[in-house]
């Protein structure tokens, strides 16, 4: 196995070159074969940092190909050439190309070593006024509107942040589903254009940031957006409707339904507390 080649999986920058490692510096300088989702982006990274894009073999590798080119990366790697995988920008893997390659890479027992750096994702993370100890991340958004609504029909139900990107141009649209569903007010973290001479983080409800991006006369740029968890019933408001409608002449089962609608508990708990509360009075 030690004739085989190492695959680099190097985290490039999202914007601002001055991101870039010296250790992703050194392996792409040292790599003669380039995987990539664009041959000119790469090439003029590779030119921003000094290194000649002439001398290095770079291969278009994006979503249409990926499966084609697997096969002809991983003979050049068991005859122990190396290879650096690249996005376009950030942390390959994360929403772009290379899963079939990195499976079948750890199949064939080559050596996957990543080179960490910058990710749109963790640079959003850590600006946002969420607590963001635990949260799912679903990369983009499905663009198709029944699909599109039927995930974030899902999405706004979770009790922890949902992390994602979107394109400039199906944001409103995003946002729009999001209100039509009755997340208007749902708070939202927007990060645009992460680390570039335009960056900008706003933090408001659904319906304000529609009226936002609404107001632009072009919306650019790469968005990640952190949508709130769906708040839990807080404990006060509720022990406050089991005092209130356990003195109400009405039937317990009636109450319960009630006040699993008002507070967001379950009916079997809501009566449960209910009857709790009666037993206690009495």
């Amino acid at each position: 196995m030690s004739d085989q080649g190492t695959l680099f999986i190097v985290a490039t920058p999202i914007g601002n070159v001055g991101d870039i490692t010296d250790r992703a510096r050194a392996v792409l300088n040292k790599t003669d074969f380039i995987a990539c989702e664009d041959t000119r982006r790469a090439s003029k990274l590779l030119r921003l940092l000094s290194i000649d894009p002439k001398t290095k073999s770079l291969r278009s590798f994006n979503v249409l190909n990926e499966n084609d080119l697997t096969a002809k990366i991983i003979a050049s790697l068991t005859r122990g050439q190396d290879v650096a995988l690249i996005s376009d920008a950030g942390t390959p893997l994360l929403s772009d190309p290379g899963l079939p390659l990195l499976k079948e890479a750890i199949d064939r027992g080559v050596a996957v070593v990543p080179v960490p750096g910058p990710s749109a994702l963790t640079a959003c993370l850590s600006v946002c006024p969420l607590p963001m100890h635990d949260f799912r991340f679903v990369g983009f958004i499905e663009r198709k509107r029944s699909q599109k609504k039927a995930l974030l029909s899902e999405l706004l139900q979770q009790s922890i942040p949902v992390v994602c990107f979107e394109s400039p141009k199906r944001l409103l649209d995003t946002l729009r589903v999001m209100s039509e569903l009755g997340a208007g007010g749902r708070m939202m973290f927007v990060a645009r254009e992460l680390t570039k001479l335009h960056e900008e983080q706003c933090f408001d409800s659904v319906n304000n940031l529609i009226e936002n991006f609404e107001a632009r006369e072009r919306i650019l740029g790469e968005f990640v957006l952190v949508i709130a968890p769906l708040e839990e019933p807080r404990q006060l408001d509720v022990d406050r409707l089991v005092e209130i409608l356990s003195k109400e002449p009405i039937p317990a089962s009636s109450s319960a339904r009630l006040l699993a609608k008002l507070s967001g508990i379950s009916r079997q708990e809501a009566y449960r507390r209910l009857t709790s509360s009666t037993l206690q009075d009495d």
